[in-house]
């Protein structure tokens, strides 16, 4: 029974960090693509965001904005580990967003779980964040 102890904590430490790191630029990827592709053709998104992604609490212009900002910021911190949980949390909530009120599809709810656990269990052993509190 230690032995099996011994190799779960192993495991644990070693690849606890691992899927955290893989988690954070998974997500980061995902997101900053998106921003990027919406940088690149901004009057689009503005009209996107008018014609079919129209949020009932926002504008366009601002969602916008907002949408590309944050798909462009957050995914950077994710990648460096630097305010995890915040990013995570951002991310999280415009996850849900989409979700509910621009265009639902199965693979945001993988999304929302992994953003859920990066929230809970923070950047690990290789982010800014760990580096910071030391």
């Amino acid at each position: 029974m230690n032995q099996l102890r011994a190799i779960t904590n192993l495991l644990e430490t070693a690849l606890t960090p691992l899927a955290l790191l893989w988690a954070r630029i998974y997500m980061g990827l995902i997101f900053f693509r998106s921003g990027q592709a919406k940088l690149d053709d901004f009057e689009g998104t503005i009209e996107l965001f008018e014609d079919d992604w129209a949020l009932p609490f926002l504008s366009a212009e601002p969602a916008a904005y907002l949408a590309t900002g944050a798909e462009l910021i957050l995914p950077l911190l994710l990648f460096v580990g630097l305010l995890t949980r915040f990013s995570a949390l951002g991310l999280l909530v415009m996850t849900i967003v989409i979700q509910a009120l621009v265009l639902p599809l199965n693979e945001h709810y993988g999304w929302m779980i992994i953003l859920t656990l990066l929230i809970a269990l923070g950047g690990g052993r290789l982010s800014l964040d760990r580096l910071m509190a030391k």
